[in-house]
């Protein structure tokens, strides 16, 4: 699960998601009370419960307003984030241009098909977590990774655990961002993400950050 600050890396909201870019200006130092605030909504977003791969939210800080930006696949962690972010010591308004990813069928057979596509290629597994204490069996990696059981048939399933690769589709238009190892795992998340039938452009948004 991936939480980012703005400007490092917010995500732009276009007519589609692949148009998308990141957007990197210069900043004013941060006072120290900006930087406060910055790692406790960090926190706070990192423990919304239903915060997956297929979500991605970002925010800034100026002052006492905390401004979140991104896509959700859930409505609930549209608000479940503004709320989180409430309750932040020190902050005094949250302003919230988080999008609501439009509910589709054919959206939701292409996220869960480019999930299983990178995270059951054998050089990209290692970007996903379990959750801890079911690492092995049907409820670790490899159920996930591999076919999603039963439960990927219905809208709003996902899968457990952390994942440093997010999947934002809208409409066929596929965006991939997070980070990565090396050069080359962010050109195999693309390729894998384009193998997918049904999607229609890939925005490869991945950031190499090496160990």
């Amino acid at each position: 699960m991936r939480i980012v600050k703005w400007p490092t890396l917010f995500p732009l909201l276009a007519c589609a998601v692949a148009a998308t870019s990141l957007a990197q200006t210069s900043a004013p130092t941060p006072s120290l009370g900006e930087l406060e605030i910055t790692d406790k909504t960090r926190i706070a977003l990192e423990k919304l419960p239903y915060y997956g791969p297929f979500d991605l939210i970002a925010f800034q800080v100026k002052g006492s307003v905390v401004t979140l930006f991104g896509w959700v696949y859930q409505g609930t962690n549209k608000e479940d984030a503004e709320e989180a972010v409430k309750k932040v010591p020190g902050v005094t308004r949250v302003v919230n241009n988080i999008q609501l990813l439009p509910a589709s069928i054919e959206d939701d057979r292409i996220r869960r098909a480019v999930f299983r596509a990178i995270y059951s290629d054998d050089f990209l597994q290692k970007y996903g977590t379990p959750v801890l204490g079911l690492t092995t069996g049907r409820w670790g990696r490899r159920y996930w990774g591999r076919g999603f059981g039963r439960f990927g048939a219905f809208p709003g399933s996902e899968p457990v655990g952390n994942y440093a690769i997010h999947i934002i589709d809208n409409g066929g238009r596929v965006a991939l961002y997070g980070t990565v190892n090396s050069e080359a795992d962010k050109v195999k998340a693309e390729m894998d993400a384009k193998s997918v039938f049904g999607v229609l452009g890939v925005d490869n948004q991945l950031q190499v950050v090496k160990d």
